[in-house]
């Protein structure tokens, strides 16, 4: 059985794969990771590896708000807003 993570280990878990990355931790935790996703983390049902290669394909595809539903990658969104 997982183990539970406290939201300061969840936080830290983030912070590493951020600077890892190198992209800001909290564009994981905004615009990755759903609600239900930071619960899974928390519960432990959620392996740092796994993220890890999530956080590598969302970064690949451009970072799109996919905890929002979107799917246009940040640089693009200030076109759309122009539009």
């Amino acid at each position: 059985m997982p183990r539970n993570l406290t939201d300061s280990e969840c936080k830290d878990i983030i912070r590493r794969l951020g600077k890892r990355l190198n992209v800001d931790p909290s564009l994981i935790t905004t615009r990755l990771m759903s609600a239900d996703d930071k619960q899974d983390m928390r519960e432990g049902n959620l392996p740092v590896k796994s993220l890890e290669v999530h956080i590598r394909i969302w970064m690949n595809n451009g970072m799109p708000d996919y905890a929002h539903g979107k799917t246009i990658p940040l640089k693009h969104e200030a076109e759309e807003v122009l539009i």
